[in-house]
């Protein structure tokens, strides 16, 4: 490989990650809710819809987003995202007091579909160009994600305190413009035979052949990684969503909720970061087992944990959900080829929309308790689906 590939790949990684950084303002949501209850005259609960649904749509823009780069050019699959994810916003700004449902579908629907379609593109761009490093690739660019609340925390606050909703939604849609112009123009696939006589060595065994979404699903090894991802998620959205107050009966101050809280956000950033990089020396599945015994281990600590141990189990919590979601990536790449990466990803994403919402509801049908200890025990059958997956890929 000459050296001008290796430095216009890293520098595409760089803009990926540059991407990723800015498209995580949404996460910054909760600065936003005082100002929409206040600008629309509804409760909290009812504030939290529009991300609700825009965290259930943006797996349906996932899908979107694989499907539409298997029709036409990376670059206009990344306009059509921005000018949604735009639109989602800039609408949303403008919205009269009365006309708080709309939000659903600007908000939840619009930037929804469009966040996932350019998420999609970024997420499945990367292993492209690193077919040796797919790990690495992954966990810097999902890192980044993981790390854009906090960057820009304190700007939305600034924003909010000075200029209230309107404006700063309107901030916020420029931001975007302005991130999908530098995308489009940066962001590009390599070209074709790229790599194409790298061969995978040491604890991952990649295929050669390019599955199509419709190959893949006669592989059951694509059901198997869907049931990874519904493993991966309730513990950490269980605890995410009551630290402070299920941590209140724990002897958890109020300073320590803060600590608490700030740590978890840089656990699951660097989750996403070491594990997947770990995943390209020891193996997928190795990675995966540790992540969901990491898990297991933290929700049974959780049942007798107070005060500092309590925090701890956050943290290890945090950390497995940061890395199993940066690793699903690589593996789809490593299974079924990098062609169609972005289609066979969503649709594995399914066990994340399936395992967010059976969370929730678990938690509210059986009780907190009981549904951390169901969560615990969904991630001992994650580390046994882990298993099934096979040592090695064979070739069509």
């Amino acid at each position: 490989m000459s050296n001008t590939k290796e430095t216009n790949r890293w520098l595409i990684l760089t803009f990926g990650m540059i991407c990723m950084l800015i498209m995580g303002i949404c996460y910054t949501y909760s600065l936003f809710q005082p100002y929409i209850m206040e600008h629309f005259s509804v409760d909290s609960a009812s504030a939290s819809l529009p991300y609700t649904i825009f965290i259930a749509v943006f797996c349906i823009g996932n899908f979107c987003g694989g499907v539409l780069q298997g029709k036409m050019d990376l670059k206009k699959v990344l306009v059509i995202g921005y000018v949604l994810m735009f639109g989602g916003w800039m609408i949303s700004a403008i919205l009269p007091a009365n006309m708080f449902w709309a939000m659903f579908l600007t908000f939840g629907g619009m930037f929804g579909i469009g966040d996932g379609i350019v998420y999609n593109v970024i997420v499945a761009l990367m292993p492209k160009w690193f077919p040796d490093k797919k790990g690495l690739a992954s966990g810097l660019t999902l890192a980044c994600l993981g790390v854009s609340a906090t960057v820009f925390s304190p700007f939305v606050s600034s924003w909010l305190s000075n200029y209230g909703y309107s404006k700063s939604f309107m901030i916020v849609a420029a931001v975007y413009i302005a991130v999908g112009i530098f995308g489009t123009i940066t962001m590009r696939a390599p070209a074709p035979g790229f790599m194409s006589d790298y061969v995978a060595t040491g604890a991952n065994v990649t295929t050669k052949k390019q599955y199509t979404l419709q190959e893949a699903m006669h592989e059951k090894e694509l059901y198997t990684l869907m049931g990874l991802y519904f493993c991966a998620v309730p513990a950490y959205l269980l605890l995410s969503a009551i630290f402070v107050t299920y941590g209140a009966d724990k002897g958890l101050t109020a300073a320590m909720a803060t600590l608490g809280v700030s740590v978890a956000s840089l656990c699951q950033v660097g989750g996403r970061f070491i594990i997947p990089t770990l995943s390209d020396k020891v193996g997928r599945k190795a990675a995966f087992a540790i992540s969901f015994l990491i898990t297991a281990v933290g929700v049974a600590l959780l049942m007798v944990a107070t005060g500092a141990m309590y925090m701890l189990c956050f943290w290890l919590i945090s950390l497995s959900y940061g890395g199993c979601q940066a690793c699903f990536s690589p593996i789809v790449a490593d299974r079924f080829g990098t062609k169609n990466t972005g289609t066979i990803l969503s649709f594995t994403m399914i066990g994340f929309g399936v395992g967010s919402v059976g969370a929730s509801l678990l938690a509210k049908v059986v009780g907190t308790t009981t549904a951390f200890i169901c969560a615990g025990a969904v991630a001992l059958i994650g580390i046994l689906l882990v298993f099934t997956l096979p040592g090695k890929k064979k070739e069509a």
